[in-house]
């Protein structure tokens, strides 16, 4: 905590100014002025060009509070000395403990540019396109909760220079031969990312932090404790070694993907697999710094969920958890479907049995292929497969937990590598095209379906080209286990079942037609209010507990 020189109240930096401010006396200062020098070994900082492999606590140490939830075990730190009142990350309202301690320096900061104000102006202007939104949401003392607070990241650049060789093939139809030419093409490469950010707290999901990416590191300005008074930061728990593998696979396959587009390459056929590929025996070198972003955090607690809000305190850019109000959905369904059916009756616009089975079924199948894609996206959402910071921080019982829940659910798709054609594929078109003329010639439609197949053959042919231009990635696909879908995929399936039966059937009375119907409708509209609970289920997460901080679940 920071004392205004002039009154001795709490001084704070402003976002809206750039500069400390007393917000009772209005006096604004500079936050490097020499008055918010810790120390003299805080003055003179470091700048720490670490190699990939150096470790976090080479950097020197500045003195902090630190807030601990007893709930979850969510940590935060601060300047200030005053009591926390809630959790940002279980939205807990107990005191949270206070203790005092030693943090290590970030590289640097990027201060704080949006003010609360246009936080919450963003934020409400997000809130404003959904309509189906709890009003809770809008709520003055849920808004009044939002939180500033410096999120830790490593920060990665990336190089890579020297002479690369790949290797390229460009086939060619001639009559009923395909020519295939091999060349071997070498190029100099001077490569250099900066600034690829990676949150670094398991506290924080990678899906929000991601959400809200980027942050422009040209704002970012030499570490002092000055910028976090007023605000909150969390802790780094996450090693630097996590993600950097990632960025440089991120910076191989962008390179390549750059490369690759040039003439000499090109026209040789070589795609930006292979000069990845290349690229990586070439070998590239990482580098990693440690810097504090800022974000705006808000938690709403509902039973034992808990949804967020962020919004990138340098751009204004918002991401959410939004849950649906069930009385607002179906109300909004009544006020669409009843003028549409008085409307279809007015016009006296009737659907026989038999189109009505066949609507019935469609509408059955598109709800049956939303409710198993929801049941994976909430199996994965659950399980948060996809937080590479969190699973990292996972106890040994709990990773044999967590596997155990994945056997047989998750399988990896191994990417497959095509090649550049090297050409338009213009002569085997028209070869596609010459042969669906003929065929479509016994029908009367032999002009019609030549042009057709020889549109689709370009098309195709395009694709498989662009395709070389992209460096293939393995596909990862999660199926929920049956017992999580079965309840949300029965009544579509039985509506399938039963109209498709009557439709082999084909009974004569019409009343039949129309009971199938309406029993399908029925079992239908049930599934579609399944979806929107488990929507609001996917809209949040189960109450955290974070073994970093010693969460109930801290436990071998």
């Amino acid at each position: 905590m920071y004392a205004c020189p002039n009154c001795g109240a709490n001084i704070k930096f402003d976002p809206a100014t750039q500069l400390m401010k007393c917000e009772y006396c209005g006096t604004e200062i500079l936050p490097t002025d020499h008055m918010f020098n810790r120390s003299a070994e805080e003055e003179k900082g470091v700048n720490l060009d670490a190699d990939f492999s150096k470790e976090a606590d080479e950097r020197e140490e500045y003195e902090v509070t630190y807030y601990t939830c007893p709930q979850c075990g969510g940590e935060l730190i601060t300047e200030d000395t005053t009591a926390a009142t809630f959790c940002s990350y279980c939205g807990s309202s107990n005191i949270l403990e206070m203790r005092v301690g030693k943090e290590k320096k970030p590289d640097y900061i990027i201060p704080f540019k949006i003010t609360k104000d246009d936080c919450v102006r963003e934020y409400k202007k997000t809130l404003g396109r959904a309509i189906f939104a709890p009003n809770s949401l809008r709520n003055d003392d849920t808004i009044d909760r939002f939180r500033g607070i410096y999120m830790p990241y490593w920060v990665y650049d990336v190089k890579a220079e020297g002479t690369i060789n790949s290797r390229g093939k460009v086939q060619k139809r001639r009559g009923d031969y395909i020519y295939t030419s091999h060349y071997a093409v070498e190029s100099d490469v001077d490569i250099d990312y900066n600034g690829l950010s990676y949150d670094a707290s398991s506290s924080f999901e990678d899906r929000l932090s991601e959400a809200i990416a980027p942050f422009d590191i040209k704002d970012s300005t030499e570490f002092r404790s000055s910028y976090l008074s007023g605000f909150y930061a969390d802790t780094s728990d996450v090693d630097n070694s996590l993600y950097g593998n990632d960025a440089k696979q991120m910076v191989l396959s962008d390179a390549a993907k750059n490369i690759v587009v040039s003439p000499e390459y090109s026209k040789h056929g070589v795609t930006a697999a292979d000069v990845a590929d290349s690229l990586e025996k070439k070998g590239a070198k990482t580098t990693a710094k440690f810097g504090m972003f800022p974000v705006w955090f808000l938690s709403n607690k509902n039973g034992d969920r808990v949804s967020y809000a962020v919004v990138n305190g340098q751009t204004g850019k918002v991401a959410m958890d939004i849950p649906i109000d069930i009385l607002k959905y179906f109300l909004g369904v009544l006020i669409i479907s009843v003028p549409l059916a008085t409307l279809l009756i007015l016009s006296n616009i009737l659907i026989g049995p038999r189109v009505l089975i066949m609507l019935t079924m469609v509408i059955s199948l598109i709800v049956l292929i939303l409710a198993n894609k929801q049941a994976n996206n909430l199996f994965a959402r659950e399980i948060l497969f996809d937080d590479k910071g969190y699973n990292s921080k996972r106890t040994g019982k709990q990773v044999e937990e967590y596997r155990k829940l994945i056997n047989g659910n998750v399988t990896v798709k191994k990417a497959k590598i095509k090649s550049a054609s090297g050409n338009s594929g213009f002569g085997t078109a028209i070869g596609y095209a010459a042969i669906a003329a003929v065929i479509g010639n016994f029908f009367g439609i032999g002009i019609i379906v030549g042009l057709v197949v020889f549109i689709v053959a370009l098309i195709i042919n395009g694709v498989n080209s662009a395709a070389g231009k992209n460096v293939p990635k393995d596909r990862i696909i999660i199926k929920a286990p049956a017992s999580m879908k079965i309840s949300v995929t029965i009544f579509p399936i039985v509506s399938l079942a039963v109209s498709g039966l009557i439709l082999l059937i084909n009974p004569f009375q019409d009343p039949i037609y129309y009971g199938v119907a309406i029993l399908g409708m029925v079992m239908t509209g049930y599934t579609v209010a399944r979806l929107v609970g488990r929507h609001n289920q996917l809209s949040g997460r189960k109450l955290p507990q974070f073994n970093k901080r010693g969460g109930d679940e801290n436990e071998d």
